[in-house]
């Protein structure tokens, strides 16, 4: 029975890359489950609320490198299905070389603009500072990644993922037990990305023994912008909020909140590697002018497996799970959790669709996503009496998104786009 199921996940390869990545993916988001956890304890509401809106800070920050990534993942995917490997030695060496000027650049800028951030957010100056400094190494990393996924080498990317969550967890208590507190758990993230990014390169060693071979790299530059733009407004989503309520709840509550909302998060980035598996495997289908809409179809069917369990657990055990992880003093929030799951799972899969989108070069799924950005805003301003307000309007505003995108998806006619790659 067992050998039966693993000579079947062989045979599967969409299903086999899925699991190693997923299995990666769980691990490292395991000890980054644990480092929250002991930071909530430790912390406490008040400093767990500003991890919090420092946190959703990074989500916003990793736009621009997600987008890089995407884009080295997408043509690193079209170079190797071609067996191009010295143009993608060219796109490895030219992108760190650009991207380490600009990360220079962007940490200064991060650094004049700080001070008035940390008052927005009613937070000290410090966790900033720090944080400045991860802004150079998460550029150098995020092109690692990218080509990691491009090359479909899974087992290599999870493995960069499981250290990542390690080394943040071991290095997060010490900085707590030496008692840095705040500082000591921005400073772990801050480690632990350095870490990750110096394992990534190691693992890339093979792509340098490739001659370099250049090419017309203005076609990945124009590509860019459509998933800069996509990726702002899919990680709006999941951080202005915290942002907000961190800004009108100047109380505890905002801790409550940064709680549920990391463990609602559970169901999106737990079910991402689908995502991150699907996108290049669909680019190549894509590129050779061949369907693709099953394997979209597939990778949602695995979204909702993994993301209902994970929905009936909260809903029936939120109290035992708060009071477990975080301990009593975050009971006030367990009302929300179930609802955070849900609202979590439908963007998981508005996630999927638009990766699918941009994995075929459809761009105007944005005007919609662009819209629901401006509608969560404006309503979580109007409406903020409470949490639970909060999380009604963002499940609200995901259902009737995730019905929009499904239904413009279902009028799409899979195989008869035409592949435009000029310049590759």
């Amino acid at each position: 029975m067992i050998d039966r199921l693993i000579n079947y996940i062989k045979k599967h390869e969409l299903l086999k890359d899925n699991l190693i990545l997923l299995l990666g993916n769980s691990f490292g988001a395991f000890f980054t489950f644990l480092f929250h956890f002991y930071m909530g304890r430790k912390l406490g509401p008040e400093d767990y609320g500003a991890l919090g809106a420092i946190l959703a800070l990074i989500y916003l920050f990793t736009i621009p490198l997600t987008t890089i990534q995407t884009s080295i993942a997408k043509f690193t995917s079209i170079f190797k299905s071609e067996k191009k490997y010295k143009e993608i030695h060219y796109l490895y060496k030219a992108s760190t070389k650009k991207l380490l000027i600009f990360g220079i650049i962007s940490m200064f800028i991060f650094l004049l603009l700080s001070n008035l951030i940390a008052n927005y957010l009613h937070i000290s100056l410090t966790p900033l500072l720090i944080l400045s400094l991860y802004i150079i190494f998460s550029f150098l990393l995020y092109i690692n990644r990218g080509l990691l996924q491009g090359l479909q080498k899974f087992n290599k990317f999870s493995i960069n993922l499981i250290f990542e969550g390690l080394i943040k967890l071991i290095s997060g208590i010490i900085l707590i037990l030496v008692g840095f507190k705040l500082n000591g758990a921005i400073g772990a993230i801050v480690f632990a990305l350095i870490s990750a990014f110096l394992i990534s390169f190691y693992q890339l060693k093979n792509i340098i023994k490739y001659k370099i071979k250049k090419f017309d790299s203005n076609i990945i530059y124009k590509y860019t912008i459509p998933v800069l733009i996509a990726l702002t407004m899919l990680t709006a989503f999941y951080s202005l909020d915290l942002l907000l309520v961190k800004h009108f709840f100047i109380d505890k509550r905002a801790g409550y909140y940064a709680a549920v909302s990391l463990l609602g998060k559970v169901v999106f980035f737990g079910s991402m590697p689908i995502t991150q598996v699907m996108f290049p495997k669909v680019n190549e289908l894509y590129h050779n002018k061949k369907k693709s809409k099953n394997m979209l179809y597939k990778s949602a069917l695995m979204i909702l497996a993994f993301s209902l369990p994970v929905i009936l657990i909260y809903f029936l055990f939120s109290k035992f799970i708060i009071k477990t992880l975080y301990g009593e003093l975050y009971l006030e929030a367990s009302n929300l959790l179930g609802w955070f799951a849900v609202m979590m799972t439908l963007f998981s899969l508005i996630y999927l669709i638009s990766f699918y989108n941009l994995a075929i070069n459809r761009k105007n799924f944005l005007y919609i996503l662009g819209l629901f950005n401006i509608l969560e805003i404006v309503l979580i301003y109007i409406f903020h009496d409470t949490l639970m307000q909060v999380v009604s309007i963002l499940t609200v505003l995901m259902s009737i998104l995730a019905f929009i995108m499904f239904l413009k998806m279902l009028l799409i006619k899979d195989g008869k786009i035409k592949y435009n790659n000029s310049g590759v």
